[in-house]
This record gives C-alpha cells, sequence and structure tokens, in this order.
C-alpha cells in the first residue's frame, strides 16, 4: 500500500488560514450580491430610499454567513469561533470602506450591522461544524 505524505501545519496557522480564506470569501461574496443589487437599482430606476439599508444589511448578513460556514469547513473545528471573527473582521472591513467613501458613520447603523455580521458568520460556522455523520 502507498504511505499518504500529509503536510502538516501548527493548528494556528491552520486557524489563520481558514480565517484569511473565509475573509477573503465573504468580501468576494458581498462585492458580488452589492454590484448586483447596483445593477438591479439601475435598470429598474426607482428604489424607495427605505429599502436600501435592509438591503445592505441582509446582503451583509449573508456574505458573513458564507464566510463563517466556509472558514469552519476549511478549519474542522472551532466553527462558532471562528464564525464570529469572520463576521466580525468582515464588518470591519465594511466599516472601513464606509468610512473611505462618506467619511461619516452612524453609531446605532454600524453596531445593528456588527450584530448581524458576527451572529450571521457564527450560525454559518456553526452549521457548518454540525454534520451528521451516517452509520454504517
Amino acid at each position: 500500500m502507498k504511505s499518504v505524505r500529509m503536510i502538516t501545519m501548527k493548528p494556528g496557522m491552520m486557524l489563520l488560514r481558514s480565517l484569511m480564506i473565509g475573509i477573503v470569501s465573504g468580501a468576494a461574496i458581498c462585492t458580488v450580491l452589492l454590484l448586483i443589487s447596483a445593477a438591479v437599482i439601475q435598470t429598474s430606476g426607482k428604489l424607495p430610499q427605505d429599502f436600501l439599508q435592509p438591503l445592505i444589511m441582509i446582503i451583509c448578513g449573508v456574505s458573513a454567513f458564507f464566510s463563517g460556514c466556509l472558514a469552519a469547513k476549511i478549519s474542522h473545528k472551532r466553527g462558532l469561533l471562528l464564525g464570529a471573527c469572520c463576521g466580525f473582521l468582515l464588518f470591519l472591513l465594511c466599516l472601513i470602506g464606509g468610512v473611505a467613501n462618506a467619511h461619516d458613520v452612524t453609531g446605532m447603523s454600524s453596531f445593528t450591522r456588527m450584530l448581524v455580521m458576527v451572529l450571521a458568520g457564527s450560525l454559518g460556522g456553526y452549521l457548518a461544524m454540525c454534520h451528521h455523520q451516517k452509520i454504517r
């Protein structure tokens, strides 16, 4: 039988690697979803102003969910913690982008977005780790 050579990584490096992959993929998902929604808004012509903030909140939550899910799948452990970290770091990326663009950050809106993204990321990490194996 052939021997399988496995590359072992230190546990800290494995967690950092899965965290970085999760954040980058979450940022990419957020960017794509925001671009799609901008294109839809542009073609429709009219959008109620009250609809914009919930739309952004949903997109941020979905991207944080998939970010946490992917990070937990790569790591195979600590899904809840990795998902929450991915959600928080993704929130920081969105906050930095918002400050660089608008130069104004409203406190309650940012706090709500942070809660949504951290909870969605931790839910994604938890659901990625909560799989039942088949009994043979």
